[in-house]
């Protein structure tokens, strides 16, 4: 097992010195920012080995990560505004100063140099490490019907990294329509940045060969409302792979009658009995207008589908809370900027997503850089961690199922140097609660902090 756990999903990274190709966004062609180090939906067959990595994160070159919504409408109307919400991560270990560009063009085909103003441009305000913010983001789009290229430039002016044209710029082939152009389009949402996975299953954790409840979020990228009665299919098992997806014919392992959704609208569609794998890993595979009412052909929406790690019981199963908007979790130091070899008070709000009461045991503290706490860092094994800075026992105090509590734990020594680091807080670190033990991978209740002089 790997001495550093650090990332719950999927990483999609560039690796240092390559450049993302001016192409249409990887994996699926799909019209939004794809991150490079969130999680993404694993590839088939490769399943629970994707969900860890055994390497540190580096954003020594470029320390700026984004992802966006999707793009609304998804084929815009001549003369009209198309949007976006496009989020912005720091996971570098220093403040990125406000004033950051974040430029945008209607219709671009080349790629965009350093200092080149968009259509509109956005100035952030200041990053702090492992801080998101949100921005709300939209253009005009051209008159001219037809093929048009929309480009996102992060950090245009080149003021954080010097070759952030070739990490953090991003296109889409659009099709721009006639003004007025009524059609629905239907797809799963995309995840908020507090979603640590890409899903909002119940249990969070099931049990293998279980049931579980999947809530899916559909939303109407198109101009005008879809009709009742669109079919979702829904798959629960490999059967989804065996199916040609591009027939009409294909009605999953559930359908769904899908409400009327109107433009821009999301709605949440509770699906109840879908069965749980027999292993680890799981998915709920999904299936647009299954039946081709609005469109030729079916939307598949594998990539924005959930899937799971399920474990062998149900139990306690201990994390943390997250705030809303941020990837960080809710730990806090006391003081704020502690100093030097000087001690301080970390609070941190742990949450039991498990199926049975669970005592919080014995809590250990970990220090390390800023990147490498993203997911939770810590050394050795989830059951039996190492190099912790400081270690509590909590005695008697038990969280109920589904429920949070906020602990506190004095006497934490302090970073030996000046600057930001990472903070990690690992939960019943011996795994009194038996459903730890069987959990795959669970992120870490995990923070940044400023040590001073």
């Amino acid at each position: 097992m790997a001495a550093v756990r650090a990332l719950a999903a999927l990483l999609v990274l560039v690796a240092a010195g390559a450049a993302l190709a001016d192409d249409v966004p990887p994996l699926d062609e799909t019209a939004r920012v794809v991150s490079r180090v969130r999680q993404q939906k694993p590839a088939h067959g490769t399943g629970v080995d994707s969900l860890q990595r055994s390497a540190p994160l580096s954003f020594t070159y470029e320390p700026l990560d984004w992802y966006s919504d999707w793009l609304r409408p998804i084929k815009p109307e001549a003369g009209k505004k198309q949007k976006t919400i496009i989020y912005v991560i720091n996971l570098g270990d220093k403040p990125v100063p406000a004033g950051t560009l974040l430029s945008i063009w209607a219709n671009k085909t080349e790629r965009a140099k350093c200092g080149e103003t968009g259509d509109v441009d956005y100035k952030l305000p200041e990053l702090l490490p492992l801080q998101t913010k949100t921005i709300k983001a939209s253009w005009k789009v051209p008159t001219t019907l037809g093929e048009a290229r929309v480009r996102f430039f992060l950090d245009s002016a080149c003021t954080v990294f010097n070759e952030s044209a070739d990490y953090v710029q991003w296109s889409y082939r659009t099709t721009v329509v006639e003004a007025g152009t009524k059609y629905a389009h239907l797809e799963l949402a995309e995840f908020k940045p507090e979603t640590w996975w890409e899903f909002d299953i119940e249990p969070k954790y099931p049990v293998i060969n279980g049931t579980l409840k999947a809530n899916l979020a559909v939303t109407n990228l198109g101009t005008e409302a879809s009709e009742a009665g669109v079919k979702m299919a829904v798959y629960y098992d490999d059967s989804y792979y065996d199916v040609n997806i591009t027939e009409c014919t294909h009605m999953g392992q559930k359908t769904v009658d899908l409400p009327k959704i109107g433009p821009g609208k999301t709605k949440v569609i509770p699906v109840d009995g879908l069965k749980v794998s027999s292993s680890s890993y799981g998915e709920v595979n999904v299936v647009l207008d299954a039946s081709c009412m609005l469109a030729p052909v079916p939307v598949d929406a594998y990539w924005e589908s959930p899937y799971y790690l399920a474990v062998e019981k149900a139990g306690a199963l201990l994390g943390g809370v997250q705030p809303k908007g941020q990837i960080y979790f809710t730990v806090k130091t006391s003081p704020k900027k502690p100093k030097v070899n000087d001690t301080m008070t970390v609070k941190v709000k742990i949450i039991n997503m498990g199926g049975a009461d669970g005592s919080v045991g014995r809590v250990e503290i970990f220090t390390s850089s800023v990147d490498d706490s993203y997911g939770g860092y810590y050394g050795g094994e989830r059951c039996d961690p190492t190099g912790f800075v400081h270690s509590f026992n909590t005695t008697d105090l038990v969280i109920k199922a589904g429920k949070s509590k906020m602990v506190k734990i004095t006497d934490v020594p302090a970073p030996g140097k000046a600057g930001w680091f990472g903070l990690t807080v690992v939960p019943d670190a011996n795994c009194l609660n038996e459903a730890e033990k069987d959990a795959t991978w669970q992120p870490m209740p995990f923070s940044a902090f400023e040590v001073v002089p």
